[in-house]
This record gives structure tokens, C-alpha cells and sequence, in this order.
């Protein structure tokens, strides 16, 4: 039922449809956060109400629900919670979209895209704008491949859990950067981040990431500017400073919406094994 819950919400993602607002508002996961604190204040207590609680209890009920209707109503539920967490709009999509914008030569229309979705400013072919459009692609896509691989392995309870505390993490800030929280998003994201870098090496030069990694596979590194040197790698591509054109920021974006499809491919049939195996 997860991998059919996960094929659907992927498929949705990818249409071109006006989704509603608690479910394509970029902030929601901060907003629910930000009611929980309205009634409680801004203590810990938001966080085991607003985070912990409701991941215990999704799991409790995706156990309890069996029978034909039961899990009918876990697929109908789940692909909602799902389309919540991770959101309506697929990046794939609006990468595609950019793509065309700049295959049309319209740098006008790319960078307001580019502003719009990713909330990239700058001048589309410069290398520092091209890094910074990059770095978010990667961003959107590491949490949906977090997402994912918590859902495939201790179910919806799980993806709800890692999604909604590392908005608590991002809502906190550096004032509370040394809590426990941020210490838990790191080991939440460990291990699906590893599991990415070792499917963008299967996508792409496997021995130059395996030689890029040697001596990182156990540290706790999931910053943007580390997994856009794995891509750079994983794609033979030059250092972002060495392209100074639009053609030249089209083609580094068209290899990487590549890998991150085939990326894509091989967590789908991992997590095929994976349900199959337990």
C-alpha cells in the first residue's frame, strides 16, 4: 500500500493542476506549527503536541485499519498526507518548465520562474546564479527523497515525523540550534542521504563518487554546497565558475534533472525489494 501510495502522490505531483491552498502553500508546514504555538506558546511542549504526537497517532491508525475497506481508506488518506508533506507541485515540473523558458531563449521568463519557484534572483547564465538555482533544486529534492525513504521503511507515522521536524528546525533558527531537534534531523537524514548519493553514483560516474566520498560516508554532512559537489562528480561536470552562459546553465540543469529522474528510477525499485523482502 506505501509503494501504491508513493507511485500515486509521484504521478500527481507531475500534473499541471491548482492544487488546494493548505496543500500548495509553501509555508504550511510552518503555519501548522505556528497554530500549535498560538495555543501553546513557543516552548517544547508545540513540538511533542504538534510533531511527535501526530506521528505516533498516524501510526497507530495506518496498524489499526486492515480489511479491503481499511486499507482503501489508508491509500485515500496517506495520499493526502503525503501530497501535504512533500507538496502538489513537483520540482521535475517546474525544472521542465524552465527548460523550455530558456530553450526559447527568454531569460526574462526563466529568471521570474526561477524567482517564483525557487526564489533564485540574480542573472540566469552567471555561474554564482546558477550555483544558488542548483543548490535549490537539490534542497527540494533531498526532502522529498527523505520523505520518501522514511515512508518506504516505518510508513507514513515516520514521513510525517521527519518532514514536520525539520520544519521545527528551520522555524527555530539559530536560537535554538544547539537543541536536540537539530540532532534528530541529522540522523533522520543520514542515512536516506547516503542512500542518494550512492543512487546518484549507480545514475552517473559511480568511481569518481565512490572516490569523492572516501572518508565521508559516516559523517553527517547533507548541506546543499556538499551534495552539489557530489552531482558535479556524478555528472563529470566542470566547477560552476568555469560556465558563464545561459546555454552553458541550460545544459548543467538538463544533466542534472537526468540524474535526479534516474535517481528517482532507483529508489522506486529499491523500495519495490524493500516492501517485497519485509
Amino acid at each position: 500500500m506505501k509503494f501504491l501510495v508513493l507511485i500515486l502522490v509521484l504521478g500527481l505531483r507531475r500534473l499541471d493542476t491548482s492544487w488546494p491552498f493548505w496543500i500548495a502553500n509553501p509555508q504550511r508546514h510552518k503555519s501548522w506549527l505556528q497554530q500549535w504555538s498560538n495555543r501553546l506558546g513557543q516552548g517544547q511542549g508545540v513540538w511533542w503536541l504538534a510533531v511527535l504526537l501526530p506521528s505516533l497517532l498516524i501510526y497507530a491508525l495506518t496498524c489499526w485499519l486492515g480489511g479491503f475497506w481499511g486499507q482503501l481508506l489508508v491509500l485515500l488518506l496517506g495520499m493526502v498526507l503525503m501530497l501535504w508533506l512533500v507538496g502538489g507541485q513537483s520540482e521535475f515540473r517546474h525544472v521542465d518548465e524552465l527548460l523550455v523558458r530558456g530553450r526559447m531563449n527568454d531569460p526574462e521568463g526563466f529568471a521570474a520562474l526561477a524567482t517564483d519557484e525557487f526564489d533564485v534572483t540574480g542573472t540566469p547564465g552567471d555561474p554564482t546564479y546558477q550555483s544558488a538555482l542548483t543548490e535549490k533544486i537539490l534542497a527540494r529534492e533531498q526532502q522529498l527523497f527523505i520523505a520518501i525513504f522514511w515512508l518506504v521503511v516505518l510508513g507514513f507515522g515516520a514521513a510525517f515525523l521527519v518532514v514536520l521536524n525539520r520544519a521545527w528546525v528551520i522555524r527555530a533558527g539559530d536560537e535554538q540550534a544547539n537543541n536536540w531537534q537539530m540532532r534528530l534531523d541529522g540522523w533522520l537524514s543520514w542515512p536516506a542521504n547516503r542512500l542518494l548519493v550512492l543512487s546518484m553514483a549507480l545514475a552517473g560516474d559511480f568511481t569518481a563518487v565512490m572516490e569523492k566520498m572516501r572518508g565521508h560516508w559516516l559523517r553527517q554532512e547533507h548541506s546543499g554546497e556538499s551534495l552539489q559537489q557530489v552531482v558535479n562528480v556524478a555528472l563529470e561536470a566542470p566547477p560552476s565558475g568555469e560556465s558563464g552562459s545561459l546555454s552553458a546553465a541550460l545544459d548543467h540543469l538538463e544533466s542534472l534533472q537526468g540524474l535526479l529522474l534516474r535517481c528517482v528510477a532507483i529508489w522506486l525499485i529499491l523500495s519495490a525489494l524493500w516492501i517485497i523482502v519485509i
